[in-house]
């Protein structure tokens, strides 16, 4: 199994790059991408595009032919996907469709000490900051919702229903971060006291220590 060496974002541009058999600019490749509703699920900026062309032009992966310009638009420069890159495309799918990933998440961090956050900020903090997260999330629904429509009606859609998935994974996985959310939310529900609880805490951790 291949080592893990490129990012999501470097996997889609080659695998865009590896579907439209043609050189193309930047400019294209992320018109490409957004059609197919990479941000979804992909964090990524137009420049963090840019940045990650020429990772894969020093990579060896893509190569610059060209340059055009259109109208008014700046000059764009026009890649070309070597088969180097295809290669290291098709080893990076064989990897992520062979790799568990982690499942590690940023607030995990905090909840082991909820009981003293919650002593110093008060249970109020962090029910609104819940509630805030949990309204957040509901909202992007709409925008699963809005890009599975578009997708659907695309006309690649009919040729290759996979592009459907990753839209289908990223709301499941929000439905399960609502509900753990929720969960989170009666947990902290449930402390009547934070300082009374913490106090308690402490006295236990020092008789064991």
């Amino acid at each position: 199994m291949p080592k893990k060496r490129y990012t999501s974002l470097k996997t889609v541009m080659l695998g865009v790059m590896s579907t439209i058999p043609r050189p193309m600019s930047g400019y294209e490749l992320i018109s490409f991408a957004k059609e197919w509703r990479y941000d979804h699920y992909i964090r990524a900026t137009n420049a963090s595009f840019y940045y990650t062309l020429k990772q894969l032009e020093g990579d060896g992966l893509i190569k610059e032919v060209g340059s055009r310009q259109e109208g008014n638009r700046p000059e764009q420069n026009i890649y070309k996907l070597l088969n180097k890159g295809k290669k290291e495309f098709q080893e990076q799918i064989s990897y992520f469709l062979n790799h568990v990933q982690e499942t590690y998440f940023d607030i995990d961090a905090t909840t082991p000490f909820i009981i003293l956050f919650g002593m110093v900020k008060g249970k109020q903090f962090i029910l609104d900051s819940l509630d805030k997260q949990i309204k957040e999330r509901q909202k992007l629904f709409d925008q699963a919702d809005e890009g599975e429509q578009f997708v659907k009606s695309h006309f690649l859609y009919e040729l290759s229903p996979f592009y459907i998935l990753p839209l289908k994974h990223w709301r499941l996985h929000n439905e399960a971060e609502i509900r753990w959310l929720e969960f989170f939310k009666e947990m902290v529900e449930g402390i009547d006291d934070f300082k009374e609880q913490y106090n308690k805490m402490i006295k236990r951790v020092i008789i064991k220590g």
